[in-house]
């Protein structure tokens, strides 16, 4: 079994749920968790027996940036299910880190994770 961690990718989309909020980019650290197995009898050093972690974190930061999401919540529902389905992960846990919002409100970390 391998574990696959992408963490702190960090994103810059508009997200909010008012007008004032959406006007600017926000920066987003965005963290991703998923596992997956091989069969034994898989070449390791072949990508196409492996989950392309590249193409992974490229997908995720394009869609992030992209997303019409006025919510972090609603943000990381349709992520997880888009990525999911797109690339056959399984029990993924996305984690959405909005930074400055944090620091604003004095703390180390506002985030939102399913």
């Amino acid at each position: 079994m391998f574990k696959v961690e992408i963490k702190n990718l960090s994103v810059n989309t508009f997200i909010g749920v008012s007008m004032k909020e959406r006007k600017k980019k926000q920066l987003l650290k965005v963290s991703l968790n998923f596992k997956y197995s091989v069969s034994k009898n898989k070449e390791l050093d072949n990508i196409k027996n492996l989950k392309d972690y590249s193409n992974i974190t490229k997908f995720l930061k394009n869609y992030i940036e992209h997303t019409s999401c006025k919510t972090l919540e609603k943000l990381v529902s349709e992520t997880v299910k888009i990525i999911s389905k797109k690339f056959n992960l399984k029990n993924v846990k996305l984690t959405i880190n909005k930074t400055i919002v944090a620091k604003k409100y004095g703390c180390d970390s506002l985030s939102v994770s399913n």
